[in-house]
């Protein structure tokens, strides 16, 4: 009886430490934090465990075949380059997302689609990732449906997806007007009617040469995103530069509070008319409160739209501030028909809409309505060559104009009326119009000396000739806030001016610029 009970005993201390040893193991995996895998296109080996450079894996499809957890990091070997999909697998979470970066050197790692592959780097139903310092590129000879970086869901909520310092470029997608090209180009973000998207950054990128867009958000179906129930949120596209689009620059669709800020963005809808239609460099549609500012635009080609900027369908309460917009084909800010609540202040337009021969457009698409906004405080300049261009077409009452500036070195016409109707023009300052076809009671008919209006360049620091002399006879006469018609509902008439000059509404003057 000893002996069995000691060999019984003997069973249990051995079983119970193999139990402990596999409790161990599985916590271990399942609390794993913070490993590093190494990917080296030359020298790496997908036999390897990938945790050391000297141990690092070599393909795309290794790295596609692995399940990351939070806090792991995803490094591409600098300067080399893969060929085909990324398709990481994996979420991170809150405290630790999973980061994809480059090692062992600054430069870019390359990743190719060749043209083959619908999208480079595709990023499905995960959470809290990271993407940092790639190359992308999907050229073809031919067009077809193809993206740099797509974000995509299936109907549930995604959150935290951060694309910082990439270099997105010669994207082959299709030229077409609708749908099916407009989900091609550079940056895509997609959901279903179920999707829910926040915590979205693209910063310090760069997207080049693509077909047709450079960044979009869209939904297969978002007739569950109306407003005030706007999905995508904490969207955040910053200092990035966009250029050499087919089409439109940026599309932001469904979001709410959107911010495009601090962007450089030119040479957008570049592609023949007869293959893209309508394009704008920055617009937002069935939106709320979405913000545009510190934005400098130019060169958008065309007079198909052709835009700096666009409050379209069904957007709801657009700002468009502190924004640099010059050389714009087809003109300064579209307003589409049930755009509503737009406001527009403390922007320079110079030279914009040579070819769509408006700087504000009002068309009608849809329920033959037209959009509302306010715009005040800006200085639109315009050159000899401009002598077409009209301040506002197609505008009605529901759109009013207070303290801008509109100065014409030729013989400007400020509106194209529509049934007999103009927008509102209270207190503007005008120069190069005649007084006879303007209704403006409070209007200001001289020269407000600006500085070097016909002097400027791209930057924000070349655009000082906008601001006023001191002799300026408009000094200090710009319209209170109280003589402003309209359902003005942001809670001021804004901090700062276009140059970063605090407002002193007890000094306030038309234009762009308040002198200190």
């Amino acid at each position: 009886m000893k002996i069995k009970s000691f060999t019984l005993l003997l069973l249990c201390i051995q079983f119970s430490a193999f139990a402990c040893k596999k409790v161990e193991t599985d916590e271990t995996t399942n609390n794993r934090r913070g490993s590093t895998f190494y990917v080296d296109a030359k020298n790496g080996d997908d036999a390897n465990n990938g945790k050391t450079p000297a141990k690092a894996w070599k393909s795309l499809q290794k790295v596609n075949g692995y399940q990351f957890m939070a806090g792991d990091s995803l490094l591409f070997k600098a300067g080399d380059s893969w060929a085909g999909q990324l398709v990481p697998k994996g979420s991170g979470d809150a405290k630790n997302p999973i980061v994809i970066s480059v090692y062992s050197g600054t430069k870019k790692a390359l990743l190719d689609g060749e043209g083959k592959v619908s999208e480079v780097l595709k990023l499905e139903d995960v959470d809290y990732w990271e993407v940092n310092h790639l190359e992308i590129t999907n050229n073809a000879t031919a067009i077809g449906s193809r993206l740099g970086v797509l974000v995509k869901d299936n109907g549930a909520s995604r959150k935290h997806i951060h694309l910082k310092n990439l270099y997105i470029h010669d994207i082959m997608g299709d030229y077409s007007f609708e749908m099916k090209g407009k989900n091609t180009g550079g940056i895509g973000i997609i959901g279903t009617a179920e999707s829910k998207f926040d915590d979205i950054l693209i910063e310090d990128c760069e997207i080049a040469n693509v077909v047709r867009l450079g960044i979009f958000t869209n939904l297969t179906d978002g007739k569950k995103a109306v407003k005030g129930n706007r999905p995508i949120t904490n969207l955040v596209i910053r200092r990035n530069k966009i250029h050499h689009c087919a089409g439109d620059g940026v599309i932001v669709r469904y979001t709410y509070r959107a911010l495009v800020e601090h962007n450089e963005v030119w040479e957008t809808h570049n592609a023949d008319e007869e293959l893209v239609r309508y394009g704008v460099a920055l617009w937002c549609r069935s939106t709320d409160e979405t913000i545009f500012q510190y934005n400098e635009v130019y060169n958008t080609r065309g007079g198909k739209d052709g835009q700096a900027f666009d409050a379209d369908e069904d957007a709801y309460r657009t700002v468009i501030q502190y924004n640099y917009s010059h050389d714009n084909e087809g003109g300064f800010v579209l307003i589409t028909s049930t755009s509503e609540d737009a406001i527009i202040r403390h922007n320079v337009s110079v030279n914009d809409s040579i070819k769509g021969l408006h700087v504000f457009d009002f068309p009608v698409w849809a329920n033959h309505t037209r959009g509302t906004a306010i715009a005040h405080n800006n200085t639109v300049v315009l050159n000899k060559a401009h002598e077409a261009v009209v301040i506002a077409d197609e505008a009605l009452t529901t759109s009013k104009f207070y303290n801008n500036i509109f100065y014409h070195e030729g013989q400007g016409e400020l509106v194209v009326k529509s049934g007999g109707q103009t927008a509102v023009f209270n207190g503007n300052v005008y120069f190069g119009y005649e007084k006879f076809y303007v209704k403006d009671d409070k209007g200001i008919f001289t020269n407000p000396q600006l500085v070097n209006p016909l002097s400027y360049g791209k930057g924000f620091a070349n655009a000082a000739g906008f601001k006023l002399k001191t002799t300026s006879p408009i000094l200090n006469k710009a319209l209170a806030k109280s003589e402003m018609e309209g359902n003005y509902w942001l809670p001021d008439l804004g901090t700062k001016d276009f140059f970063g000059t605090a407002l002193n509404l007890s000094k306030f003057t038309p234009g762009a610029y308040q002198v200190k």
